[in-house]
């Protein structure tokens, strides 16, 4: 998408009060404390072990790195993170 395409989609996204990340699709993270991360709109695992779970995210990778990592719920859009979580890290493909 480019610069212009993408600066009129958030105008527009922003004159009809839409939600930014439902409308393009963008994962929505809610970070509690260094303990738990909910990601909603990831687009399946990549990588999962006790310190690194990668998640595959509209336009790349969302790597979370720690120690004692665990997936506690998973479903088609949602999952729930838990353990010491020390960085979040996004790269794109």
């Amino acid at each position: 998408m480019t610069n212009s395409v993408s600066s009129r989609i958030k105008k527009l996204i922003d004159f009809m009060d839409l939600p930014s990340d439902v409308v393009l699709e963008l994962p929505r993270i809610t970070v509690i404390g260094n303990l738990e991360i909910l990601v909603e709109n990831h687009r399946g695992i990549q990588k999962y072990t006790s310190e690194q779970i990668c998640l595959r995210v509209k336009g790349g990778i969302m790597s979370v790195n720690g120690r004692k990592l665990a997936i506690k719920i998973i479903e088609k859009d949602y999952i729930r993170l838990e353990g010491i979580i020390e960085r979040i890290q996004f790269s794109s493909q």
